[in-house]
């Protein structure tokens, strides 16, 4: 399968066109929406309400919704996204809501000129909706780890790589490929005929098709982590693991609702029956589709 190349560009424009109505697409519920952005926000609010953290860094603040909720939690918190539409509308909903639109400015975590900036260390620096959507992750945590205070805290969200297994779709088939044929000792003739021999056996390997209004993964970059392996990758930034929390679940398939639709209000109802209570349990590994690490910065 095509792989959609990292464009900075690209990824400002597609958060721009779509933050007038992200927060409707994101964190409100109904029958055709699952809203799984709700969650991240209560998972993370009971995160930070244990962690007993007061001053608190948004990179990736997005409208303000999750900012807004911890806001009025009180905490002292200010944020920064790569998006000017994003912030624009953060700064209307502050500004509506009684609090200062200066909270929030338009940043880019990986520029070091910004991230220089602030001359001060936080309890906790919040990542929602970052990572998964840049090129050069390594710089990215390298700079948050430099915001956050020794025995502060990461808390940040990931795409979930191991979720691609039971999907059974194309991101099944570049799962595979990736972490099981490609790393085989074997020439490249035959790790074709396995890759042809795994589509015989994934039938629908070419789906899902891209739509005129796909989602951010058919439209932007979007790269995946393995919750087993990232605690590896985070010790290399003096962030060391204290929890993973699984979100947006997916009780089965969800090729499933296209084959019959009368499975459809089922996916949502059994799906949303896992959030929060299963945030924690083994199928989160495999059936929810993205993931919150909540690190502490130790010097190792």
């Amino acid at each position: 399968m095509k792989e959609i190349e990292f464009d900075k560009e690209r990824l400002i424009n597609w958060y721009d066109v779509h933050s007038k109505n992200y927060d409707d697409e994101s964190f409100v519920q109904n029958d055709e929406r699952y809203g799984g952005d709700k969650y991240r926000i209560e998972l993370v609010s009971n995160t930070l309400s244990r962690l007993g953290v007061k001053k608190i860094l948004d990179v990736g603040c997005g409208t303000s919704e999750p900012m807004l909720r911890f806001l009025k939690e009180g905490y002292d918190i200010r944020g920064f996204d790569l998006s000017p539409g994003m912030i624009e509308q953060s700064k209307i909903k502050l500004q509506k809501n009684g609090y200062s639109p200066e909270l929030v400015e338009v940043g880019d975590i990986l520029d070091d000129n910004y991230i220089s900036k602030y001359n001060e260390k936080f309890d906790a620096v919040i990542v929602n909706g970052v990572i998964p959507y840049l090129k050069d992750d390594n710089k990215a945590h390298e700079n948050i780890s430099k915001l956050i205070k020794n025995d502060g805290y990461f808390i940040c969200v990931y795409c979930n790589e191991l979720f691609d297994l039971m999907t059974l779709n194309k991101f099944t088939m570049r799962f595979h490929v990736k972490n099981f044929i490609e790393p085989l000792s074997i020439d490249q003739v035959s790790k074709n005929q396995i890759i042809s021999g795994l589509k015989s056996l994934l039938t629908m390997h070419n789906k899902p098709e891209l739509t005129k209004s796909g989602g951010a993964r058919d439209d932007i970059f979007i790269t995946s982590h393995n919750p087993m392996t990232i605690g590896n990758k985070l010790r290399e930034y003096n962030l060391v693991v204290e929890d993973i929390l699984f979100y947006k679940f997916h009780a089965f398939p969800p090729l499933l609702k296209s084959l019959f639709s009368e499975v459809d209000n089922l996916f949502v109802n059994e799906s949303r029956k896992y959030e929060i209570k299963f945030a924690r349990d083994w199928r989160g590994y495999f059936l929810a589709s993205t993931f919150i690490v909540v690190a502490r910065k130790k010097i190792l």
